[in-house]
């Protein structure tokens, strides 16, 4: 059993990453606005496919985003009207899957703006 001070540290990190999760959502948006600007009057094959890719993949990760967002939303209300239950599995599985996708972000970026360098 995890104590009041232990639980709402808890609630608090959800609520940060809430928040971080809204961070990264601008940043794919800005990613989308850079695309837009750089695709008009692309007309070579691999530089097509690749401004599909990345088009595609941008709205992937806004709605992977948003659904875990949804998932943060329902932990904390969980733990909020539950507060005796144990939170912390649940927790650390949030915290892991919001590591893989910020990763995967990061990642998707760089990829992004080699692309565009290219």
């Amino acid at each position: 059993m995890i104590t009041e001070a232990q639980h709402l540290a808890l609630i608090d990190e959800c609520k940060e990453w809430k928040q971080v999760l809204t961070t990264y959502r601008e940043k794919i948006n800005k990613l989308k606005n850079e695309l837009y600007l750089f695709a008009p009057g692309k007309t070579d094959h691999q530089t097509v496919e690749g401004i599909e890719h990345f088009h595609n993949q941008f709205h992937i990760q806004l709605i992977n985003l948003h659904d875990l967002k949804h998932e943060i939303k329902h932990h904390i209300f969980e733990a909020e009207k539950h507060p005796n239950f144990g939170h912390r599995i649940p927790h650390h599985y949030l915290k892991d899957k919001l590591d893989i996708l910020f990763g995967f972000i990061e990642k998707l970026e760089k990829d992004f703006h080699q692309f565009m360098n290219k």
